[in-house]
């Protein structure tokens, strides 16, 4: 009975995971395929990984979410963490009634927030500009770099702390030497998860970015809306090959889930 249970568990996910990776594998294949919007039959080529490099308006649209999602991921680096390390010293109740309001970006549908902001920035005469996609783009992905800290916190040994402080040191020095260290890797896993969140965050950058300004998502959209090439796959297979090296970097060194929640 427990042979046939592991092995219907393991066929089960198996299925689950070619329902997942099955897309990825396709955009693959396609970017290395000469016809046009995947017809078939197949024909190897280069064309659209060299129309990419020397042709394509991708570039300039991927390098604009690049900035945005890198300038948010490194914000919300530093006031999520400030944030959850500030809540350490708070009552248990205020401290639970703060991480449930902080949540609420992660809940509450994009579109209604990137409308609310919106009709905010109207009201305050910003409108739509590259410092409100920023402020839209942060609220949305701050509550992630909260809760992976606070979770780090939470399964953390604290007694370093404590001795830190019995043998003289000042807060400073004891958040600089030993506290500091014990988060990097919930900064780093929620820095990443909020780089991954705004970098597709479509509909907050629809909104929210100036007339004429359009990141890759709203390009992307634009495209798949009027016709596109293949250099799209050729693109999302960039990407993909860069962010499955990042991954495999970061659980190299140890930054995975068990470190990151010490568990």
């Amino acid at each position: 009975m427990s042979k046939r249970f592991n092995r219907g568990i393991k066929i089960w996910m198996s299925v689950v995971y070619c329902i997942i990776f099955f897309p990825i594998v396709v955009i693959i294949l396609e970017s290395f395929n000469a016809t046009d919007y995947g017809k078939f039959p197949f024909q190897f080529t280069f064309e659209w990984y060299t129309y990419l490099f020397t042709q394509s308006e991708l570039f300039p649209a991927t390098f604009l979410s690049l900035e945005l999602a890198l300038s948010v991921c490194l914000s919300v680096m530093v006031i999520g963490t400030l944030t959850a390390v500030g809540l350490q010293y708070l009552p248990n109740k205020i401290t639970t009634k703060f991480n449930m309001v902080a949540q609420l970006p992660i809940t509450i549908p994009w579109l209604v927030q990137a409308i609310s902001i919106l009709l905010l920035l109207n009201f305050t005469g910003l409108g739509r500009s590259y410092g409100g996609m920023f402020f839209g783009n942060l609220i949305v992905v701050l509550p992630y770099v909260i809760m992976m800290v606070a979770g780090r916190f939470a399964g953390a040994d604290r007694t370093p702390e404590d001795a830190a402080r019995m043998l003289g040191a000042r807060p400073m020095r004891v958040f600089k030497d030993v506290t500091l260290p014990m988060l990097v890797p919930g900064i780093v896993s929620g820095g990443l998860m909020s780089f991954m969140v705004c970098f597709n965050a479509f509909a907050m950058q629809y909104f929210l970015a100036p007339f004429g300004v359009r990141t890759l998502p709203m390009e992307i959209f634009t495209l798949v809306r009027v016709g596109y090439k293949p250099d799209i796959n050729a693109l999302a297979t960039l990407l993909i090959l860069l962010t499955t090296l990042i991954v495999l970097t970061l659980n190299k060194l140890g930054y995975s889930a068990k470190k990151t929640f010490g568990a």
